[in-house]
């Protein structure tokens, strides 16, 4: 069997996990809530704007920071984006769970001796 074959065996695997269908039923009830899909939104806008302008070496001023900490802590506020903040994190401790394996099945030995 072929890798590709197999890393798509182990993604139907992970498929049927609880975490991934917490996570895929989250990213549902984010499409069906608008104020929530606006808002996260605004701050991935928000977040990307920032971090490409410390990327140029440019100021940031206050404002913008405020403004991004603000939609941060509506969005902490938000149910349905808290439900999806907790899915993400429940998922991508199983994706570092299947990469640590990887890693120890396949350096584990390796990095032993």
């Amino acid at each position: 069997m072929s890798l590709e074959a197999k890393a798509k065996e182990l993604a139907d695997e992970m498929k049927e996990t609880e975490e991934y269908k917490s996570l895929t039923s989250a990213q549902t009830r984010v499409k069906l809530d608008p104020v929530a899909q606006d808002l996260l939104t605004q701050l991935q806008t928000a977040q990307q704007e920032l971090q490409q302008a410390q990327s140029e070496g440019q100021q940031i001023s206050p404002d913008k920071v405020n403004e991004f900490q603000s939609l941060e802590q509506q969005a902490q506020n938000n149910l349905t984006l808290q439900h999806l903040l907790k899915a993400q994190q429940a998922f991508g401790e199983v994706m570092n769970t299947v990469n640590e394996t990887l890693g120890e099945e396949l350096f584990g030995e390796q990095s032993q001796q």
